[in-house]
């Protein structure tokens, strides 16, 4: 074989090697939360970090209760990337209004490059972010899930009963009251280190979130001290499965 063309072959394959990695930054994060609805739709958020891994929370009417965790294949990932790059994400509507009321509301939250967003909607929702959810919902069925956090019987006696609420805050949660001058997609650029990412608003003016984040990276209370001083929230607090917020 004449010696040029066969190093042009192999730079060529070098190439094509690196176009094929999987680059994001740190701060990726995309997470699915899948509502109920009037009958017994199944109830679950579905969460994938910067190198695949996943955390899956059974929350009702799901063939796994609780927290699980789970990673993904280098081509499953890659699939999940080509797919989010078929959209412009960012510029979607925050919210897409349905007039069927017994759907679930399902929400799509992705954080990549100091970027923030959160989309919900049921029926009357784009096809790629429908696509994308039928991804995510695959990852759910994927086998090899491991619990995390394994669930108690439910023989809690009665005066136990304020010690099992204090069990049920969500350390990996907060529920944010911004301040009405806070821009909060450039807020969430001092916290990305940590994975934090808004999950749901709370209210109508969207100045209250639900934001999650990577408790492996922080304290929860060190990161709650320090969300509760900064200079652009005016409250912050763990959120809790007691109030289903």
């Amino acid at each position: 074989m004449n010696i040029r063309l066969y190093i042009s072959l192999i730079a060529f394959a070098v190439i094509g090697c690196k176009s094929n990695q999987i680059t994001v930054d740190k701060d990726f994060a995309l997470t699915m939360d899948k509502g109920a609805c009037f009958g017994s739709c199944p109830v679950y958020s579905i969460q994938i970090d910067h190198v695949g891994n996943m955390i899956y929370d059974g929350k009702r009417f799901t063939e796994k209760s609780g927290m699980h965790k789970n990673k993904l294949s280098k081509s499953e990932f890659q699939s999940v990337i080509d797919q989010l790059g078929k959209m412009n994400f960012f510029a979607l509507p925050e919210n897409y209004r349905s007039g069927i009321a017994d759907l679930p509301s399902i929400t799509i939250a992705h954080t990549h490059k100091g970027l923030s967003k959160s989309v919900t909607g049921k029926d009357t929702r784009p096809a790629l972010l429908k696509d994308l959810q039928k991804l995510l919902e695959s990852f759910a069925q994927k086998d090899g899930w491991v619990s995390i956090e394994p669930i108690a019987p439910d023989n809690t006696d009665v005066a136990e009963e304020e010690e099992e609420e204090e069990k049920e805050i969500i350390e990996r949660e907060m529920i944010i009251q911004f301040k009405p001058s806070t821009i909060i997609s450039r807020w969430m650029r001092d916290y990305r280190e940590y994975q934090m990412y808004v999950k749901k608003p709370l209210d109508d003016d969207k100045k209250t979130w639900v934001v999650q984040y990577n408790t492996k990276l922080i304290n929860p209370q060190v990161l709650l001290h320090k969300v509760q001083s900064d200079s652009g929230v005016a409250s912050a607090e763990f959120n809790t499965k007691a109030e289903m917020r």
